[in-house]
């Protein structure tokens, strides 16, 4: 629903997007490199059902519904009252809830996770398999093999053959951008005031400087 996976991205490639393009892919390359590799062993170690951020949220979910009650209306739904008297209907065997959480996140809220309890429902089962700790091995079971040797390719005689050149494009004068321009509804980031304005070193005013000075001494 947002950019941020995409800004993150963009950020983290900074550091090498002014480089020519081929060394531009081997720095993303290296950088995935590092990146599954890292994120491969996590996986390895972790011994729950369901990955390490959603056991925390799920955890989190558990937390809030402290003080809350659990009204057993048929044998695979509940009603669950919160102590402030708020009701909300739970299917866990439909994976549904009528806060539209469980429904929407498939990650199980705690109404799901207490009409759970009440029925004798492990959490690990109401969790979708997006969240599981094998999908999440398979996610980054692929491997990023490193640059080769260009020796050890096999190139076509028509393509050797062909004599490309540079494309045609007009080099703007000038220093080029690093960072994008704002698009529609952001708002940079405004640069912080000093705590100690400036001083004068002619007349020891503030507000202007030495340059500028009108200041009889």
């Amino acid at each position: 629903m947002t950019s941020n996976i995409a800004e993150q991205l963009n950020h983290a490639l900074v550091e090498g997007r002014t480089s020519p393009i081929m060394e531009f892919v081997i720095f993303i390359q290296r950088m995935m490199t590092r990146w599954f590799s890292a994120m491969r062993k996590k996986a390895e170690k972790h011994r729950g059902m369901v990955s390490v951020e959603v056991d925390k949220e799920m955890t989190n979910n558990m937390a809030m519904m402290t003080g809350s009650k659990v009204n057993s209306s048929t044998e695979w739904s509940c009603e669950i009252i919160g102590k402030f008297g708020g009701k909300e209907r739970v299917h866990p065997q439909d994976k549904q809830c009528s806060c539209k959480y469980f429904d929407k996140i498939k990650i199980p809220c705690g109404h799901a996770m207490m009409a759970a309890d009440s029925l004798g429902v492990p959490y690990d089962t109401l969790v979708c398999h997006w969240y599981k700790t094998s999908t999440w091995r398979e996610t980054y079971a692929g491997v990023i093999s490193p640059e080769g040797d260009p020796r050890d390719v096999d190139v076509p005689d028509e393509v050797k053959k062909m004599v490309l050149f540079p494309p045609v494009a007009k080099i703007q004068p000038g220093r080029h951008r690093k960072t994008r321009i704002p698009s529609v509804g952001e708002f940079p980031v405004t640069k912080k005031t000093k705590l100690v304005p400036n001083k004068c070193g002619r007349c020891r005013m503030e507000g202007h400087n030495r340059s500028s000075c009108t200041n009889p001494i």
